[in-house]
């Protein structure tokens, strides 16, 4: 049977000092703040990655108090992003989705493929490698059909049943990593 790593969430609940720093650094493009918002983003990855994008930037703008993430601090967050790729700080590649609007993100020295429990996280905001390879670890022990390989991913997340917007998702991966 397949063994789950333990999923290890972040949380940070917004204080004060915390609303006012993210604050000025959506704000102000300095290249100071922008290195504050990439330890953030590094410090995230280190204890959640591999992560998608989408869920990085919210965990980091729910440290700084904010119930939504604005296109303003999102392209903030995306710059700071790119600069620690391009310094190699964050490893990245997209996430297979049929949007591909999405990367999945890791530090260099963690594999990029790591599958764990399902924890705090919904199935839009597991990696679709992740799916993807506890799906193919399953299939490789069962000879049923999809929708009990579904079913079988559901219980070794310690699900009774696939959440609504599961389905969708784990069909798309199925095609990308079964067939």
């Amino acid at each position: 049977m397949l063994e789950l790593a333990p999923f290890t969430p972040y949380s940070s609940k917004p204080t004060a000092e915390s609303r006012q720093a993210i604050a000025r650094q959506v704000v102000n493009p300095s290249a100071a703040l922008t290195e504050q918002i990439i330890q953030g983003l590094v410090q995230i990855v280190a204890l959640e990655g591999p992560l998608l994008s989408s869920r990085l930037f919210g965990l980091y703008a729910k440290r700084g108090g904010m119930t939504k993430l604005s296109k303003i601090a999102k392209r903030r967050f995306v710059m700071a992003l790119n600069k620690a790729i391009q310094d190699k700080q964050i490893s990245m590649e997209f996430d297979t989705t049929p949007d591909n609007g999405v990367a999945v993100l890791w530090l260099p020295s963690m594999q990029r493929v790591v599958p764990r429990e399902y924890g705090n996280r919904g199935f839009d905001e597991i990696p679709a490698s992740e799916l993807g390879e506890v799906m193919f670890e399953l299939a490789a022990a069962t000879t049923d059909e999809k929708n009990q390989l579904f079913q079988n991913m559901a219980e070794l997340y310690g699900l009774t049943h696939l959440p609504k917007n599961a389905t969708t998702r784990l069909e798309y991966v199925y095609i990308q990593c079964i067939g």
